[in-house]
């Protein structure tokens, strides 16, 4: 497991203790990829007004886990929403019937 740096838990708000206990609560997997995280770990957390001002344990309450940064930037990082997610699966479930039925 590589523990992430200093600044990185200063900016979320995170103890080590914190950021472990995260990590072995998802069996050091990324939940959206259900890989191993191994390298390029980040704290997947809501994008709220304030965030930085915010004290730690306010921080803490906005953090979602722990992603590897290709799930993030690409899946987590553009605004996700719990609707998004379902009008994306919708969108693809269709297109796979419409493949299925041809």
């Amino acid at each position: 497991m590589i523990l992430p740096r200093p600044a990185t838990l200063k900016k979320y708000g995170l103890t080590e203790e914190d950021w472990v206990e995260l990590y072995n609560l998802q069996g050091g997997v990324c939940p959206v990829c259900e890989r191993p995280m191994e390298k390029r770990i980040v704290v997947d957390h809501v994008h709220v007004r304030g965030f930085k001002k915010m004290s730690d344990e306010n921080k803490r309450k906005w953090i979602r886990g722990l992603t590897d940064w290709y799930c993030n930037h690409y899946h987590l990082a553009r605004g996700i929403t719990v609707k998004k997610s379902k009008n994306v699966t919708a969108y693809l479930e269709r297109f796979e019937k419409r493949l299925n039925n041809e």
